[in-house]
């Protein structure tokens, strides 16, 4: 029996991109992993859910990750989501999105004509959960590991930036449940950084793991002061405020591709 059409949005954050969709239902990981195929399905690195909200929200927000597996929090995503309300349901300023992370505050700037640019997001509080070593054979790296409503590891010791595609899996197989590596230089007064995602393995950008990093190197002395830290990834720039109580806003772009439907 073909499954129902499915309309849907494409959206990326800097090269992280998804498939969105609407629905009062959700579903299952077997179909989410279908469209993310980029050989035979639309092509994502996830697929988020618009559901209706529980609380006090604009939305609630699903995340499947391109293997299926399910993520509680999606720094790319939320902005991508956020753009998404605003435009199709005419919301102005700030909206709210329920993840299973908590309540995201979205604030959406407007450009020229009214077109959604960027989107800062208040993540909350970042949580430091100490640092750990993880042997890997030849060598042990190190890496703190940070909580942004989901787990992260940050390495800051590796050089060669473009080892992260064999050390990255090779980490996340020794933490229960996975964690998402990010590799992380210092770049002036900012970070480069590169990340390992769990369940979704190397994408251009990912929004939590550069709130991570950017928490990192403030809590390591790596970075001082109290200005927005530039966190370069390879598809392109995320801004990350880190207050010192180590609550964290994340500026970025959400761009819109294109819409369809699918019987996948």
């Amino acid at each position: 029996m073909p499954s129902v059409a499915l309309h849907f949005w494409k959206y990326h954050g800097l090269g992280n991109d998804f498939v969105v969709v609407e629905g009062g239902t959700l579903m299952g990981p077997e179909r989410a992993a279908r469209l993310c195929d980029r050989r035979r399905g639309i092509g994502a690195d996830g697929v988020l859910t618009i559901l209706p909200p529980e609380e006090d929200g604009a939305a609630y927000m699903h995340i499947y990750n391109s293997d299926g597996s399910v993520a509680a929090m999606c720094g790319n995503g939320i902005r991508c989501v956020a753009r998404h309300l605003a435009e199709t349901r005419s919301l102005q300023g700030q909206l709210v999105v329920e993840t299973d992370s908590g309540l995201r505050r979205c604030t959406v700037h407007r450009g020229s004509g009214g077109v959604v640019g960027a989107v800062t997001v208040d993540m909350g509080t970042a949580r430091v959960e100490g640092e750990q070593d993880f042997d890997l054979g030849r060598e042990t790296v190190r890496a703190l590991r940070i909580s942004m409503g989901n787990p992260h590891a940050v390495v800051f010791e590796v050089q060669d930036l473009g080892r992260a595609g064999t050390l990255g899996p090779a980490i996340e197989a020794r933490v229960p449940g996975g964690v998402n590596v990010g590799f992380a230089q210092l770049e002036g007064a900012g970070l480069r950084l590169v990340v390992w995602e769990r369940g979704a393995g190397l994408t251009e950008a990912c929004g939590t793991g550069a709130c991570a990093a950017a928490v990192a190197a403030r809590v390591t002395g790596r970075l001082t002061g109290m200005g927005s830290i530039d966190v370069t990834l390879p598809g392109g720039t995320l801004s990350i405020g880190v207050d010192r109580d180590l609550s964290v806003l994340m500026k970025g772009p959400a761009e819109r591709v294109f819409e369809g439907e699918t019987d996948l």
